[in-house]
């Protein structure tokens, strides 16, 4: 996984996740296609409901892009709306210019548009999502909406996307216009556990995630499925939770360790945060071991997020691991390694990885580059120093 976890996590699942993204499942197939059916009738009046998360408002927007082609539409969010805002943003929303500010004359210039284009064979479509958080008086404009007819067909199409027994309040004695088109209802139903499978791992890689098989394995995709009941909505908030889990533990996971000690007395101790240790007698070593049986530069660790590898820079006495001489090895967790004199204990390495064993296999050639290399910044850096500490002549 990348090193932004939570980033990665909106991304996939979160506010930034991208909306154009659709991870089709059956019930999404199945309500996209009654949406389409039941507007191409001459009621036109379609109910989707399920619970939040559900994946309604997705449905709708994707629908909306289909019937686009056919008609103007608006999609509009039903929370706290009122007669003016449903007028107002229907007319937004079918790119209609408002020539006043008086309600009356917004409300007939909307009635004017939806009633020529329906006369044109291109009835208007209104998507009302959380239609069951409108105003009462939003709900009876809708209902005089519902009404309009041209040549006795009905002037405007409808879809009402809500909570679960939406359908109630669209047969309600408030909407009798709206209720005497019939309604259809579509109830959407949860994804299954393949499914959810599907959903988590085709999410997490589009965001750009890797190894989606190893952060949602099988167990974890059902455990996600128990919590969420199979809702889009609700399987995004359990997963962004598992991403944040992952990146607490990640975080909180103990840094390499490195204690020296002679004759059982800890003379050091260092954490390995950078990429390589050069160990050695000299001063230019990242580890200096004073021991006339320690070699100037003895040998090197290379330090990488799955793996650390100590490396024998053709030293004189040789290296021990384990009291086993060895020019190059991937270590482990309380691996001892002797040089000259010295024990050299590692804590807290990480899990051997078998694709290191492929660059523990690798030409010395490229370790010896970069020993020069790191030589060469060395005495650059060292040379700087004492010309900054010699007085000029």
């Amino acid at each position: 996984m990348p090193a932004n976890d939570s980033s990665l996590g909106n991304k996939a699942f979160g506010d930034r996740a991208d909306k154009s993204l659709v991870v089709a499942y059956q019930s999404h197939q199945d309500a996209l296609r009654f949406l389409s059916s039941t507007l191409g009738k001459p009621a036109g009046v379609a109910v989707l409901q399920g619970p939040a998360g559900s994946g309604k408002t997705t449905i709708l927007r994707e629908q909306a892009t289909w019937s686009a082609r056919d008609a103007a539409v608006a999609m509009i969010d039903g929370t706290s709306l009122t007669p003016r805002r449903l007028v107002s943003d229907m007319l937004s929303k079918f790119s209609v210019a408002m020539i006043s500010h008086d309600d009356e004359d917004l409300l007939q210039q909307l009635s004017n548009f939806v009633t020529q284009q329906a006369r044109a064979g291109r009835a208007p479509v209104l998507m009302l999502d959380d239609a069951e958080r409108a105003t009462e008086s939003a709900l009876r404009l809708l209902n005089w909406l519902a009404a309009l007819e041209v040549r006795g067909e009905f002037a405007l199409r409808i879809v009402l996307a809500g909570k679960a027994r939406l359908s109630e309040v669209a047969a309600s004695d408030s909407l009798r216009s709206l209720a005497r088109r019939h309604p259809a209802t579509y109830s959407m139903n949860p994804l299954t556990v393949q499914e959810t499978m599907i959903y988590l791992h085709t999410r997490f890689i589009a965001a750009g995630g890797e190894r989606s098989e190893k952060v949602f394995p099988i167990n974890v995709s059902e455990k996600l499925h128990e919590l969420s009941g199979g809702w889009p909505g609700k399987l995004n908030e359990r997963a962004l939770e598992v991403l944040a889990r992952m990146a607490e533990l990640k975080s909180a996971r103990s840094l390499p360790r490195l204690t020296v000690s002679l004759d059982g007395k800890v003379t050091g101790e260092y954490e390995l945060k950078e990429k390589q240790y050069v160990i050695g007698r000299t001063d230019l070593a990242d580890i200096i071991i004073e021991d006339t049986y320690v070699s100037k530069v003895h040998a090197m660790l290379q330090v990488y997020a799955n793996a650390i590898v100590l490396i024998d820079l053709n030293s004189t006495n040789g290296v021990t691991v384990n009291s086993i001489v060895t020019e190059k090895t991937i270590l482990k967790s309380n691996d001892i390694i002797t040089i000259g004199r010295y024990r050299l204990k590692l804590e807290n390495a990480p899990a051997l990885n078998a694709e290191l064993a492929e660059k523990v296999r690798a030409s010395d050639t490229i370790t010896m580059q970069s020993l020069e290399d790191l030589r060469r910044s060395r005495a650059r850096r060292t040379i700087a120093a004492l010309k900054h500490r010699t007085p000029s002549l």
